[in-house]
Protein backbone atom coordinates (compact mmCIF):
# COMPACT_ATOMS: atom_id res chain seq x y z
CA UNK A 1 0.00 0.00 0.00
CA UNK A 2 1.88 3.74 -0.72
CA UNK A 3 0.17 6.74 -0.16
CA UNK A 4 0.73 10.25 -2.42
CA UNK A 5 -0.05 13.67 -1.78
CA UNK A 6 -0.36 15.45 -5.57
CA UNK A 7 -1.33 18.67 -6.11
CA UNK A 8 -3.50 19.48 -9.38
CA UNK A 9 -0.66 20.75 -11.36
CA UNK A 10 1.34 17.32 -11.20
CA UNK A 11 -1.52 15.02 -11.37
CA UNK A 12 -1.58 12.77 -14.80
CA UNK A 13 -4.47 12.12 -16.93
CA UNK A 14 -3.91 8.12 -15.98
CA UNK A 15 -4.32 9.86 -12.38
CA UNK A 16 -7.28 11.86 -12.67
CA UNK A 17 -8.99 9.04 -14.90
CA UNK A 18 -8.77 6.84 -11.72
CA UNK A 19 -9.73 9.24 -9.22
CA UNK A 20 -13.39 10.53 -11.61
CA UNK A 21 -13.84 6.09 -12.19
CA UNK A 22 -13.65 6.05 -8.56
CA UNK A 23 -15.47 8.81 -7.33
CA UNK A 24 -18.39 7.80 -10.17
CA UNK A 25 -18.25 4.28 -8.55
CA UNK A 26 -20.18 5.82 -5.12
CA UNK A 27 -21.94 8.63 -6.50
CA UNK A 28 -23.91 8.00 -9.53
CA UNK A 29 -24.13 11.27 -11.08
CA UNK A 30 -22.11 9.71 -14.03
CA UNK A 31 -18.88 10.23 -15.18
CA UNK A 32 -19.85 13.00 -17.17
CA UNK A 33 -20.80 15.39 -14.25
CA UNK A 34 -17.81 14.10 -12.26
CA UNK A 35 -15.64 15.31 -15.40
CA UNK A 36 -17.48 18.58 -14.43
CA UNK A 37 -16.80 18.78 -10.92
CA UNK A 38 -13.15 18.09 -11.52
CA UNK A 39 -12.68 21.33 -14.12
CA UNK A 40 -15.50 23.95 -12.10
CA UNK A 41 -13.93 23.05 -8.71
CA UNK A 42 -10.48 22.05 -8.48
CA UNK A 43 -7.85 24.72 -8.63
CA UNK A 44 -4.12 24.11 -9.27
CA UNK A 45 -2.70 24.22 -6.17
CA UNK A 46 -5.50 21.77 -4.47
CA UNK A 47 -3.79 18.65 -2.98
CA UNK A 48 -5.26 15.11 -4.19
CA UNK A 49 -4.43 12.57 -1.40
CA UNK A 50 -4.26 8.61 -3.13
CA UNK A 51 -3.65 5.29 -1.59
CA UNK A 52 -2.79 2.75 -4.10
CA UNK A 53 -2.12 -0.88 -4.59
CA UNK A 54 -0.13 -2.19 -7.24
CA UNK A 55 -0.55 1.59 -9.04
CA UNK A 56 -4.12 0.93 -8.43
CA UNK A 57 -5.80 4.03 -6.69
CA UNK A 58 -7.91 2.62 -4.14
CA UNK A 59 -8.63 5.43 -2.05
CA UNK A 60 -9.30 9.14 -2.37
CA UNK A 61 -9.16 12.53 -0.36
CA UNK A 62 -9.91 15.74 -1.87
CA UNK A 63 -7.99 18.83 0.23
CA UNK A 64 -8.82 22.04 -1.49
CA UNK A 65 -7.19 25.62 -0.63
CA UNK A 66 -10.08 27.65 -0.13
CA UNK A 67 -10.67 30.89 2.23
CA UNK A 68 -13.32 31.55 5.07
CA UNK A 69 -14.29 34.79 6.61
CA UNK A 70 -14.22 35.01 10.24
CA UNK A 71 -16.14 37.76 11.76
CA UNK A 72 -16.00 39.35 15.55
CA UNK A 73 -18.09 41.83 14.61
CA UNK A 74 -19.76 44.05 11.98
CA UNK A 75 -15.88 46.22 11.76
CA UNK A 76 -13.71 42.87 12.28
CA UNK A 77 -13.56 40.89 9.72
CA UNK A 78 -10.73 38.86 8.60
CA UNK A 79 -10.14 36.43 5.35
CA UNK A 80 -8.20 33.64 6.40
CA UNK A 81 -7.09 30.41 4.66
CA UNK A 82 -7.70 26.89 4.95
CA UNK A 83 -8.10 23.40 3.72
CA UNK A 84 -11.33 22.21 2.37
CA UNK A 85 -11.65 18.50 3.21
CA UNK A 86 -13.52 17.02 0.70
CA UNK A 87 -14.47 13.11 -0.71
CA UNK A 88 -13.05 10.92 1.41
CA UNK A 89 -13.90 8.03 -0.88
CA UNK A 90 -12.23 3.94 -0.80
CA UNK A 91 -12.72 1.61 -3.95
CA UNK A 92 -16.18 -0.74 -2.61
CA UNK A 93 -14.01 -3.52 -1.89
CA UNK A 94 -11.68 -1.86 0.85
CA UNK A 95 -14.44 0.04 2.02
CA UNK A 96 -13.19 -0.87 6.10
CA UNK A 97 -11.76 0.29 9.39
CA UNK A 98 -8.43 -1.05 8.15
CA UNK A 99 -8.22 1.37 5.17
CA UNK A 100 -10.25 3.87 6.01
CA UNK A 101 -8.49 4.46 9.39
CA UNK A 102 -4.85 4.49 6.78
CA UNK A 103 -6.68 6.85 4.65
CA UNK A 104 -7.80 9.07 7.58
CA UNK A 105 -4.43 9.16 9.59
CA UNK A 106 -2.64 10.42 5.73
CA UNK A 107 -5.25 12.92 5.53
CA UNK A 108 -4.41 14.11 9.22
CA UNK A 109 -0.99 14.23 8.16
CA UNK A 110 -1.01 16.23 5.51
CA UNK A 111 -3.38 18.29 6.53
CA UNK A 112 -1.26 19.25 9.33
CA UNK A 113 2.22 19.68 7.21
CA UNK A 114 -0.32 22.08 5.23
CA UNK A 115 -0.22 24.38 8.51
CA UNK A 116 -4.20 25.36 8.03
CA UNK A 117 -7.27 24.74 9.92
CA UNK A 118 -9.34 22.22 7.61
CA UNK A 119 -12.80 21.80 7.78
CA UNK A 120 -15.10 19.64 6.10
CA UNK A 121 -19.46 18.76 5.85
CA UNK A 122 -21.08 15.61 6.19
CA UNK A 123 -23.98 13.35 6.92
CA UNK A 124 -25.01 13.52 11.19
CA UNK A 125 -24.24 9.53 10.99
CA UNK A 126 -20.55 10.50 9.81
CA UNK A 127 -19.69 12.38 12.72
CA UNK A 128 -18.37 9.86 15.16
CA UNK A 129 -16.41 8.51 12.40
CA UNK A 130 -14.40 11.97 11.94
CA UNK A 131 -14.18 12.73 15.94
CA UNK A 132 -12.20 9.53 16.19
CA UNK A 133 -9.58 10.79 14.20
CA UNK A 134 -9.45 13.99 16.61
CA UNK A 135 -11.99 16.12 13.79
CA UNK A 136 -14.50 18.58 15.99
CA UNK A 137 -18.09 19.45 15.63
CA UNK A 138 -19.29 22.98 14.93
CA UNK A 139 -21.89 24.25 16.54
CA UNK A 140 -24.11 25.24 13.48
CA UNK A 141 -24.95 28.52 14.38
CA UNK A 142 -21.36 29.63 14.15
CA UNK A 143 -20.91 28.49 11.01
CA UNK A 144 -22.52 29.11 7.15
CA UNK A 145 -21.83 28.09 3.96
CA UNK A 146 -23.50 30.88 1.77
CA UNK A 147 -22.66 29.09 -1.59
CA UNK A 148 -24.52 25.80 -0.05
CA UNK A 149 -27.65 24.94 1.24
CA UNK A 150 -27.01 21.60 3.47
CA UNK A 151 -28.07 19.86 6.67
CA UNK A 152 -24.64 17.99 6.58
CA UNK A 153 -22.82 18.95 9.93
CA UNK A 154 -19.71 21.08 10.03
CA UNK A 155 -16.47 19.78 11.28
CA UNK A 156 -12.70 21.55 11.59
CA UNK A 157 -9.54 19.68 12.28
CA UNK A 158 -6.00 21.53 13.36
CA UNK A 159 -8.00 24.54 14.55
CA UNK A 160 -7.50 26.74 17.46
CA UNK A 161 -9.82 26.33 19.71
CA UNK A 162 -9.73 30.07 21.45
CA UNK A 163 -11.13 30.89 17.91
CA UNK A 164 -13.86 28.07 17.86
CA UNK A 165 -16.36 29.93 19.58
CA UNK A 166 -15.59 33.31 19.26
CA UNK A 167 -16.36 33.86 15.97
CA UNK A 168 -18.85 33.69 13.22
CA UNK A 169 -17.47 31.85 10.39
CA UNK A 170 -18.63 31.90 6.73
CA UNK A 171 -17.02 28.89 4.44
CA UNK A 172 -16.71 29.04 1.10
CA UNK A 173 -16.50 25.57 -0.52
Amino acid sequence: MEFQSIKTSKLNKKEINQIISLKDSFWKFGRQSQISWFKKRVLANDVHNLMAINGKIIGYTFLGSRSFKKYNSKHDIKEMKYTLFSTLILKKEFRNIFYASKMMKFNNKIILKLKKPSFLICKVNKVNFYKFYRWQKLKKKIYSIPDHETNLQGMVFNFKKKNRYRYLFYFNL
